[in-house]
């Protein structure tokens, strides 16, 4: 029966790691390319960042669905929520994407140092650097909030690229090191 439970558990956590690992490779080719490319329209920044938000949220809800007894992703049923409506209120009302895309990295800290903290719970090695990470986004949501209207999209631009090196850093880390969720 153990072994039966433990090979979902694994399962899930590989399919939820790969998606996100897909998302977080997106998140950095489209920082670079917006980033490369100044005169980037925000709306077109808007609508792609948008996207990716619902794309990240239908993962986490999927997560939360399969999670079984993976405790890892109770909460993940509220981020999939919260990222799915930010992604489509930053599409319905651009002006505010800066606000938005600061609440998305505040709620992406949040997860991340939630993770942590359950990671230190396994001893799981890679528990500081996901806190850390998790500080880290809030930090840059709280950057992005406070940006001016002039310099978003250079701002956005970075975030992004930064997001999905580092959050993609800490997966490969975590699928190489956890003893846990992979098969």
């Amino acid at each position: 029966m153990f072994s039966k439970i433990l090979g979902e558990v694994k399962g899930i956590f590989n399919i939820t790691t790969i998606i996100d690992l897909i998302v977080s490779l997106l998140f950095v080719v489209i920082g670079i390319i917006f980033f490369s490319n100044q005169s980037t329209n925000i709306s077109l920044v808007t609508i792609i960042i948008s996207l990716l938000l619902i794309g990240n949220g239908i993962s986490s809800i999927f997560a939360y669905i399969k999670k079984g007894t993976i405790v890892l992703y109770n909460n993940n049923l509220i981020y999939g929520i919260v990222l799915i409506l930010i992604g489509v209120l930053s599409i319905c009302l651009s002006s505010i994407f800066k606000i938005l895309l600061a609440i998305y990295l505040l709620v992406v800290g949040i997860q991340r140092i939630n993770y942590g903290i359950f990671f230190k719970k396994f001893n799981e090695s890679s528990w500081i650097l996901t806190l850390v990470l998790g500080i880290l986004f809030m930090i840059i949501g709280i950057i992005v909030f406070f940006t001016n209207k002039d310099n978003i999209v250079n701002v956005s631009s970075v975030c992004t690229f930064g997001f999905g090196l580092m959050n993609g850093v800490n997966l490969i880390l975590l699928r190489k090191r956890s003893m846990y969720f992979i098969a």
